[in-house]
């Protein structure tokens, strides 16, 4: 086959649409980008107008979804966006309203491994509309800083959690599925991107996160018997949706820049490990 680009954003999308299918069978689905600054995570995720990324067209196929099985089941849309800056828990839907916004965040774990975030706004979405709408206020919520990779810099790890539940009409089983969207902020070392104090303390942060993310890959694609994901929120967070019978799938951006080289090859290195990870059938 002669060169050609990685894919339009439909084509990325055709590829990975069937997990929208096995949340809303009940399983939890966890869809992320890592990589450094300005390769591209935000695009991928939430695209542009005329080119919609993953989270637009993903809100837009689980309405598809529903849709066809109406006739044999019950549905329930619930949608929810939150951030982790740091090491706080931050509701982008709770803005505006005082005992919301005071509401301190919690991730807590059932006994049946099921993750919860206690005082999280959960909202009922109807229609992809209404979802979609959540999705813009979410994201208009996040916070942003410039630094020297890339002026629109997201700080945070941005995530859009959707819960369904469906329930059979004629049995009245009910199955529970979830997917988490998350837009994972920048990968990249403190010199290269040339921050302030304040901003370093972020940057330091960030990494923290994405190596306790990268540990939990790690453990997973061992077989360790003890997984770290009580290291970080961010893993505690996804624990349900990564490993066990969850279904991940990570994108992996890169920056074909050749002063970005050594970020690049560090990504590519994550991806290599993510890779092995082999999840219960």
């Amino acid at each position: 086959l002669p060169w050609r680009t990685p894919g339009t954003q439909e084509e990325i999308f055709e590829d990975c649409k069937d997990l929208v299918q096995s949340a809303v069978d009940g399983y939890n689905v966890t869809l992320f980008a890592y990589g450094q600054t300005g390769a591209g995570k935000t695009f991928t995720m939430a695209g542009v107008p005329g080119m919609l990324g993953v989270s637009p067209r993903t809100i837009s196929e689980i309405f598809r979804v529903i849709e066809q099985g109406k006739s044999r089941f019950n549905y329930t849309v619930m949608g929810s966006m939150l951030e982790l800056y740091r090491q706080d828990l931050v509701d982008l839907l709770a803005k505006g309203n005082p005992a919301a916004e005071k509401a301190k965040l919690q991730v807590r774990v059932e006994k049946s491994g099921m993750v919860s975030v206690e005082h999280l706004t959960q909202e009922h979405c109807k229609n992809a509309a209404e979802l979609e709408d959540l999705l813009e206020r979410g994201t208009k919520a996040r916070a942003v800083a410039a630094t020297a990779m890339n002026s629109e810099s997201s700080r945070s790890h941005l995530v859009l959690m959707v819960h369904i539940i469906s329930v059979n009409k004629e049995t009245k089983d009910q199955l529970r599925g979830k997917i988490l969207i998350v837009d994972l902020a920048g990968s990249e070392r403190l010199k290269k991107s040339q921050t302030t104090a304040d901003m370093q303390k972020e940057s330091i942060e960030i990494n923290k996160s994405l190596t306790a993310l990268g540990d939990v890959i790690e453990a997973l694609t061992k077989g360790s018997k003890v997984i770290p994901y009580r290291n970080h929120k961010l893993t505690q967070l996804m624990q349900d949706a990564l490993g066990g019978s969850a279904k991940t799938l990570m994108f992996v951006n890169c920056s074909p820049a050749s002063n970005n080289e050594d970020e690049t090859v560090m990504s590519l290195k994550y991806a290599a490990r993510a890779k092995k990870i082999t999840n219960k059938r």
